[in-house]
């Protein structure tokens, strides 16, 4: 699965907005990483059935969060990267609660082990 630098972007820096997917036919699994509610669940990552069990596709989401977060870590790290020039302009310390980070990362993993659906939007709304 090749994933765009603007996906990425787009994913890293919307932490409250996401929606992982795992879905499953003739019993393989696959999954989806949306926008939330706000943005009408617009596709981002769509896979094909791939996975033999749901925590395979699981761990697959994990593996792929993480190296979202690891690739535009480094890459905001990087004053002269594009996502620093065109997000962080001045060299700002990124708040981490503002982008996908390893804690939210966790606890997207465990809702999607107990529901197969797990919405940050839902995780992270502010309570009330």
């Amino acid at each position: 699965m090749g994933l765009s630098m603007l996906t990425a972007l787009e994913i890293f820096t919307n932490p409250r907005d996401l929606e992982i997917i795992i879905g499953s036919d003739a019993g393989k699994y696959g999954f989806a990483i949306t926008r939330g509610p706000g943005h009408d669940h617009k596709v981002m990552v769509e896979t094909n059935v791939f996975a033999k069990t749901q925590e395979d596709a699981v761990e697959a989401i994990k593996g792929t969060l993480e190296s979202i977060c690891e690739a535009l870590k480094r890459d905001f790290a990087d004053l002269k990267s594009f996502p620093s020039q065109y997000l962080n302009p001045d060299g700002q310390e990124i708040d981490p609660s503002k982008v996908l980070n390893p804690d939210l990362i966790n606890r997207i993993i465990d809702e999607l082990r107990q529901h197969q659906v797990a919405g940050t939007y839902k995780m992270l709304a502010p309570a009330g």
